[in-house]
């Protein structure tokens, strides 16, 4: 008898939760209810699903590439340049002239580094946040938040420029704002919960989240935190950090390291639109790539997939293709590179390989020289001015013309090794070397 009422009460416990579409997920001050059903929300709909074994395949004569037309950035000022991180066709013409800096700091420089009017702001290992004059070609500001007892520890911070401030998240749960006009720190909060992801600002509200998948909403006047709304936490520790994007309808994108992807409405009406899974129940570390947002379609990528989902959360397609580089979209295709190093272009629209190359082949064939052991990892993959350019980890710059017919057009060598982000700027690529030095290139 006493188990019936132990069950009847657990019962009871469940349909009460809080996790029910009717009263939503608790968050500290506010419930963040979810979207009520609709035709569209949250609805798994049959998608098509593909499975590639990637083999050479020409590009067919009916098949026409389709390019977004090159836009050149006069400033980088958040981590992957826009609000729906997509860099599509960029007016960089890749001439082979770089410049270099001087140094600018004694230790490791973190990945986030971002240009604004002419000015480069970054962060190193030891706090040091500062800001590089590219045109007088010095240090006019250096700033440091963290006192001597924690001189030792390895900081990696976060960073997003608005107006005349710094937005600085680190890995000890510290946010902090910097007026780098008037050189004086505007505020400083700390969370206790070490932050692992990019920043965003919609309307005057930061947001990011902590290692725990917390997506955290900040006042960017004073740093109070306004919200906050839990998401499930990692099992396991990955490389991969979460991933902030804000689609056109101005709801925010959250892809966890659980490889879970969000749809938020947290200005308006606190609405949890829809939320899709790409881990798979065999993967044990979640490796993904940056959110990235192409019109009305979202693209999500790992290791091991990429898919493309409507704003409302439907998956058009997969595609499982091991991959070593965040693909890119621009027009009607996606590039990518693959494990064995083919260049794949697929069809946006159908999700259909409709040309895949093995790179070193086509550099032998176009060059007359193997290049296979000379070039090791390929680190980036960009669309410079309708053209595709491919940076490897020892900074060989290959790069490829695409529009009526796919071939090597150069290769170079460079005397440097690039050590952060890779931004661009005026029509040219900025970057830090592990010599801690500023390059220009072209």
């Amino acid at each position: 008898m006493s188990n019936i009422i132990i069950l009847i009460f657990f019962l009871i416990f469940l349909n009460n939760c809080s996790f029910d579409k009717k009263t939503g997920i608790w968050t500290g001050s506010d419930r963040i209810a979810k979207k009520d059903d609709d035709n569209n929300q949250n609805i798994e709909l049959v998608f098509k699903k593909q499975k590639n074994i990637v083999e050479e395949k020409e590009l067919s004569p009916d098949q026409v590439i389709k390019l977004d037309n090159p836009i050149s950035f006069s400033n980088w000022s958040q981590r992957y340049q826009n609000k729906s991180n997509n860099v599509s066709n960029i007016l960089f013409l890749n001439e082979g002239n770089f410049k270099k800096f001087s140094k600018i700091s004694n230790t490791n420089i973190n990945n986030n580094i971002l240009v604004d009017k002419d000015n480069l702001f970054f962060s190193d290992n030891k706090g040091n946040i500062g800001v590089f004059s590219l045109s007088e070609n010095q240090l006019i500001y250096q700033f440091n938040f963290y006192k001597k007892k924690m001189k030792k520890n390895k900081k990696i911070i976060k960073l997003i420029v608005k107006n005349e401030s710094i937005i600085a998240a680190d890995n000890f749960g510290y946010i902090y704002s910097i007026n780098f006009k008037k050189q004086k720190i505007n505020w400083a909060k700390n969370y206790l919960v070490p932050f692992r992801s990019n920043l965003k600002i919609i309307e005057g509200i930061l947001f990011l989240s902590d290692e725990k998948n917390k997506v955290i909403l900040i006042d960017l006047q004073n740093g109070k935190k306004i919200d906050e709304l839990y998401t499930q936490p990692s099992k396991t520790v990955s490389k991969f950090e979460s991933n902030l994007a804000v689609e056109n309808n101005n709801n925010l994108l959250f892809l966890s390291t659980n490889g879970t992807l969000y749809s938020l409405n947290l200005i308006n009406k606190k609405v949890i639109n829809w939320i899709q899974n790409f881990k798979s129940e065999n993967e044990i570390v979640y490796k993904g790539n940056p959110i990235i947002v192409k019109d009305n379609d979202i693209m999500i990528s790992s290791k091991d997939s990429i898919s493309l989902l409507n704003l409302n959360g439907a998956r058009i397609w997969d595609l499982s293709i091991k991959l070593s580089t965040a693909p890119i979209i621009s027009g009607n295709t996606i590039f990518a590179i693959n494990k064995d190093n083919f260049l794949i272009c697929i069809n946006k629209n159908t999700g259909n390989i409709i040309y895949s190359k093995n790179i070193y082949s086509m550099i032998k064939k176009d060059f007359k020289k193997n290049f296979k052991k000379k070039i090791k990892k390929i680190n980036n993959l960009f669309l410079v001015n309708k053209k595709l350019l491919l940076i490897s980890d020892n900074s060989y710059f290959i790069e490829f013309n695409i529009e009526d017919i796919i071939n090597v057009n150069s290769i170079k060598k460079n005397p440097f090794k690039i050590s952060s982000d890779i931004i661009f700027s005026k029509n040219e690529m900025i970057f830090v070397s592990n010599s801690k030095r500023i390059y220009k290139v072209n």
